[in-house]
């Protein structure tokens, strides 16, 4: 069963080791992120993020908490993440948002 998206009411930004910021307004959007692009800085935070993730999608756990978790995962693994909304991003692959 697909799970509609569940959105944040603050959008995260995260500007990747590259230097490209993505916006991320959904839970979905931040899983797929962790899974592919994140998948090899594993360890603590990566794996509560993902669990909570899955436990909002399956509305287990608060929306918030997974945000919060996301934040924590991208920063451990070297990477700025803000909760500030960012106007004029576009959308980018799998629903994610760049700024380019």
């Amino acid at each position: 069963m697909l799970n509609p998206e569940l959105v944040w009411m603050t959008p995260v930004i995260v500007r990747k080791k590259d230097g490209t910021p993505q916006v991320f307004a959904c839970v979905n959007d931040a899983l797929d992120f962790l899974e592919e692009d994140l998948a090899l800085h594993r360890g603590g935070k990566y794996s509560r993020a993902v669990q909570t993730c899955r436990r909002a999608l399956n509305r287990m756990t608060p929306v918030a908490i997974a945000r919060e978790a996301f934040i924590d995962a991208c920063r451990d693994a070297g990477m700025a993440a803000s909760a500030d909304a960012m106007f004029g991003a576009k959308p980018g692959a799998g629903g994610q948002h760049s700024l380019a």
